[in-house]
């Protein structure tokens, strides 16, 4: 079955317009301007998170990527802190997997999971505690689907429509100051990737390489849409 260049043509042009609009790319939870937070290549960061996501949709993709969810997390962070040089937020960032937080602020924890947070708050010579967990993978549908309409001789078809889906990625991230123990930062970065002839997987990856985009942005500007 032949596919006409104009509706290849109208079906990505559709998909552009979708995704080059300004959206709100981060939930903010404490508000940027009121933080302490300062950034440049002299601070330094240790990165901490957990194996905990919610995997609603994608399920095959993400099967198909990663033996086990551990392998997103530590290619997502990977590439996190490749970000964070890359844009100079950070001059050094560590990442120590022993530690798992497990609850929101205010920190609640085991007695061993104590001592160890204790530990890294009273031996780490970094700036910054980075925390990134509850990781949601899902989508989102938008646009009209095609419409049945009758053709000319005599039968059904169905007409063209703009409905495209996206890859959703949305990523929850605290930053501590380790010195005051404090958290000064909580938000939470949306990526999004557009499936384009069923790509999927590249969906899942530009969706994954946006959510780190758009949170290096956020540390940057403090701003929650762009």
């Amino acid at each position: 079955m032949k596919i006409s260049k104009r509706l290849i043509a109208g079906i990505v042009g559709a998909q552009l317009i979708l995704c080059s609009c300004e959206a709100v790319r981060i939930s903010e939870t404490a508000n940027y301007q009121d933080s302490k937070f300062a950034f440049g290549p002299d601070k330094t960061a240790v990165l901490v998170g957990n194996d905990n996501i919610l995997l609603s949709e994608f399920t095959k993709t993400f099967n198909k990527k990663y033996n086990q969810k551990h392998d997103f997390v530590k290619q997502y962070d990977s590439l996190y802190t490749a970000k964070l040089k890359e844009e100079k937020i950070f001059g050094d960032i560590k990442y120590d997997k022993s530690l798992e937080f497990v609850s929101n602020d205010p920190l609640t924890f085991t007695q061993e999971q104590q001592k160890k947070v204790d530990s890294l708050f009273t031996n780490s010579k970094a700036d910054y505690l980075i925390r990134i967990y509850d990781h949601e993978i899902t989508n989102r549908i938008q646009g009209s689907p095609g419409m049945p309409m009758a053709m000319s001789n005599g039968g059904m078809g169905m007409s063209s429509g703009t409905q495209s889906e996206s890859c959703i990625i949305k990523s929850h991230f605290q930053i501590y100051d380790i010195k005051s123990r404090k958290k000064v930062l909580d938000f939470v970065s949306n990526g999004n990737g557009s499936v384009v002839f069923f790509a999927f997987e590249q969906a899942f990856t530009d969706a994954m390489n946006s959510s780190i985009k758009n949170s290096t942005i956020y540390l940057k500007t403090g701003k929650l849409k762009f």
